[in-house]
């Protein structure tokens, strides 16, 4: 440990300063199209260098079970999504009790495509997603809990985005435990387009989001969460992105499902070191 990493370490034990981990997470949402391709796709998670990362991944549901102990670095196998009444009579639902007895620790849930994106019906709002929340935590549990905005209030500037961001975290604030909350940012019209927000803006919108935070949570809860930015990240912006101070990490869609994970999984170990 060199003489100047030893000062920082003391500085921030001095004043309080919490250096939060990064983390990158891998949706794949409803891919691959054949089991016959997972082992490919493990094998990009198994190349990430986690030692200065926390990554999970997000096999569909179908994938899960397979995907639960191929990871030999520590990543996370975390599924898409869960109910909040445990088993029992719900069709088409997963239970953390059933995720447990996998071994999983970890479960995504509020994303944008499951708030509503797919363009029929909404299968989560801000107040089911605040029961889950609650369901996944009681359970012992970590969760990956989803935010962002669609493109018509991005439209309308910063202040009305972090008023709807304030909007969907209202019913969680009480349950935001760093230990087991990781908050990832997705501005929803960026999601799938290849359309990045700028580095600077998707900072600003970040801060904002841990400004809120500190206001009606806690200063030391809005300190300690990590944040995470979703939308369109891949090797290219990557680097860019990681250097803003209220980045933590990434939640990756399409690049996800390329060899090139890694390199974003590296990119942010390299800017937070």
């Amino acid at each position: 440990l060199s003489p100047q990493r030893w000062l920082v370490g003391v500085l921030h034990l001095f004043y309080g300063i919490i250096a939060r981990r990064p983390v990158v997470g891998g949706n794949w949402k409803c891919n691959p199209d054949s089991m016959s391709k997972l082992d490919g796709l493990i094998a990009n998670i198994n190349d990430c260098d986690t030692s200065q990362c926390d990554v999970y991944f997000c096999p569909s549901p179908l994938h899960v079970a397979y995907c639960s102990d191929k990871t030999t670095n520590g990543a996370k196998c975390t599924p898409q999504n869960c109910n909040f009444t445990g088993c029992g009579a719900y069709t088409g639902e997963m239970a953390v009790e059933q995720m447990k007895d996998l071994g999983l620790s970890q479960v995504l849930i509020g994303h944008s495509e499951r708030r509503g994106e797919f363009g029929i019906f909404p299968m989560d709002d801000n107040n089911s997603l605040a029961t889950k929340l609650k369901y996944i935590q009681d359970a012992g549990m970590s969760c990956v809990y989803c935010i962002g905005e669609p493109l018509s209030i991005r439209e309308k500037g910063l202040e009305a985005v972090l008023a709807e961001m304030h909007v969907q975290l209202t019913p969680i604030y009480s349950l935001l435990d760093p230990s087991s909350v990781v908050i990832a940012y997705e501005p929803v019209w960026a999601i799938g387009t290849g359309v990045t927000a700028t580095p600077e803006d998707a900072q600003a919108t970040h801060k904002g989001i841990r400004d809120l935070i500190a206001k009606h949570a806690s200063a030391e809860t809005a300190e300690a969460i990590r944040i995470q930015y979703g939308g369109s990240a891949n090797a290219a912006n990557a680097p860019d992105l990681s250097a803003q101070p209220d980045i933590d990490g990434f939640l990756v869609g399409g690049a996800s499902l390329k060899p090139e994970f890694k390199e974003i999984v590296a990119a942010i170990s390299k800017a937070k070191a």
